[in-house]
């Protein structure tokens, strides 16, 4: 069962994506993949998305009697497609996403059926450059070498808006968040991503910064409204100093909220019971490590999406909370 698994993802990435060089990437994080599992997509191996699914996954296992699977795969972009392809139940997905995926635009070739369950993180994921690099300004990353981690990355998806927004032109280089990291250290690359959730810097930025520093470049105002217009999923987050001591000012950054998202035939009382292993032992979850201090039943219905089907299971749960909001939309 997991061979046909793993050649059915493989014709999907190149039938839907044509990410041909992300497809021995897809690999099980369990040892064991049960046929009847919830299969969860979360993202490359050791960034903070494959992390936070993980954690979700283990934790409804932990508090309820489904049985759920996580996948590393090359993120949100990939994760839609699978999900248009019936080969997962659950994924991780950001607010970029969502547009061109239910919207049947590039890079997926048709409408992809989905519903919203929960918000987890907001990833601050903005342009950043060695601090020693001439590069100052997002106009001087015309022609420079680019790379946004996986070409099937949200944070690739959102880099596209961001510099079709800014009118320039890049050389477009991909890889995992690790090659990525370590291209930047190298000198191979100009700019890579930064990786916060919620200015809370990640691990791999972490050490980064302990043998190259590094600088965020600014997104200009007008930038930022052009890039909105495109993609309503592309957001304004904020980097603080008192999370990220390499700033001495806030700072408006490039940024996209975190959704969990499943596929329609998910039942009403599997997606509650999500919700309330997740939400009802939100500190056991936060306690797993910093990339999981936003899961909180409010965070996850504050920033869902309006304009998005929520999967009705979810719903209920918020509803029962008393966290419901009236604008959004609850799927049939």
């Amino acid at each position: 069962m997991t061979k046909d698994y793993s050649i059915s993802r493989r014709e999907t990435l190149l039938g839907s994506l044509g990410l041909a060089a992300a497809a021995g990437m897809l690999v099980p994080s369990t040892s064991v993949f049960a046929q009847q599992a919830n299969r969860w997509g979360s993202s490359s191996i050791g960034s903070t998305g494959y992390v936070i699914i993980e954690a979700l996954a283990s934790t409804v296992n932990k508090h309820t009697k489904l049985k759920n699977s996580s996948m590393a795969t090359s993120g949100g972009a990939e994760n839609m497609a699978l999900i248009g392809e019936n080969q997962m139940e659950f994924c991780q997905t950001t607010s970029t996403d969502w547009q061109p995926a239910v919207n049947g635009e590039k890079p997926y070739g048709k409408k992809i059926d989905v519903n919203q369950v929960l918000a987890y993180t907001v990833f601050n994921c903005t342009p950043m450059v060695r601090a020693d690099s001439p590069i100052k300004t997002l106009a001087d990353l015309e022609g420079k070498r680019c790379m946004p981690s996986p070409a099937g990355s949200s944070t690739a998806a959102m880099w596209r808006v961001l510099f079709e927004a800014a009118g320039i032109k890049v050389n477009w280089t991909y890889g995992s968040w690790r090659e990525s990291y370590d291209a930047l250290r190298a000198g191979a690359v100009d700019c890579i991503p930064s990786l916060f959730t919620n200015s809370r810097p990640a691990p791999i930025l972490t050490e980064l910064e302990a043998t190259t520093p590094v600088r965020i470049l600014p997104i200009p105002t007008d930038v930022m409204k052009k890039a909105q217009a495109i993609n309503p999923g592309v957001v304004s987050g904020e980097l603080n100093p008192t999370d990220w001591k390499t700033i001495d000012k806030p700072m408006d950054v490039a940024s996209f909220s975190g959704i969990l998202a499943c596929h329609p035939k998910v039942s009403e009382e599997d997606v509650y019971q999500v919700c309330k292993a997740i939400f009802d032992n939100a500190a056991e979850v936060q306690s797993i490590g910093k990339q999981l201090k936003d899961i909180d039943a409010k965070f996850g219905a504050r920033y869902l999406m309006t304009g998005f089907k929520v999967h009705k299971g979810a719903a209920k749960y918020f509803k029962e909370k008393g966290l419901w909001r009236d604008e959004l939309t609850i799927a049939s």
